[in-house]
């Protein structure tokens, strides 16, 4: 089942987290099942990585990719505290760091990527045949160059924009927070 509390993570507020709601929505565009395998692209503090791992079970795979040694060590961390043993951190940039990856995947998830073209490019090498590249942005440049780039290799890309708000009880009742706004992108390997 998806959808850990955020609050159920290490944490460090200077590495990114793809934060609970969004996580669900991701994964579930992914399309993952028992026993996939699957890549997490900047995994930051490694939640999306987590999740993954505990839904494709221990017949899955999942391989975390993360170039800053501080967010692989949080991501480490977090692998260890929901006991995992079915997750390969991958420290490196991507797509250099892909190539590290020598079976086909069945979904990728791009959370943070500088090199956002060359790292689609590389996933769509090790992606199976109507296997899944999901990402999300929250720049709309960067969800415009996503689906471009998707576009571009006959995907087929989806966008959603997700906007969230949480509760927060004050003294006089709950208020709700909003979240920054996050664009959803997916498609499907032709």
């Amino acid at each position: 089942m998806l959808g850990i509390p955020d609050e159920m993570f290490i944490r460090d507020e200077k590495i990114p987290m793809t934060k609970e709601e969004i996580r669900v929505l991701a994964l579930s565009k992914a399309k993952l099942f028992h026993g996939a395998k699957f890549v997490d692209i900047g995994s930051g503090t490694g939640s999306v990585t987590v999740e993954a791992g505990l839904y494709v079970g221990s017949k899955g795979k999942v391989y975390a990719v993360e170039k800053d040694p501080n967010a692989v060590e949080l991501t480490r961390k977090n692998i260890e505290k929901f006991d995992l043993h079915n997750v390969t951190i991958i420290q490196g940039e991507s797509p250099d760091a892909l190539k590290e990856i020598r079976e086909e995947v069945d979904a990728i998830f791009v959370g943070g990527s500088e090199r956002l073209k060359d790292s689609l490019v590389a996933s769509n090498e090790i992606l199976k045949k109507k296997g899944r590249i999901v990402l999300d942005a929250i720049l709309l440049e960067t969800a415009v160059k996503a689906m471009e780039v998707l576009n571009s290799m006959n995907y087929n890309p989806q966008i959603i924009e997700v906007i969230v708000a949480k509760g927060m009880k004050t003294s006089k009742g709950y208020a709700m927070l909003s979240r920054n706004p996050i664009f959803i992108i997916y498609g499907e390997k032709p």
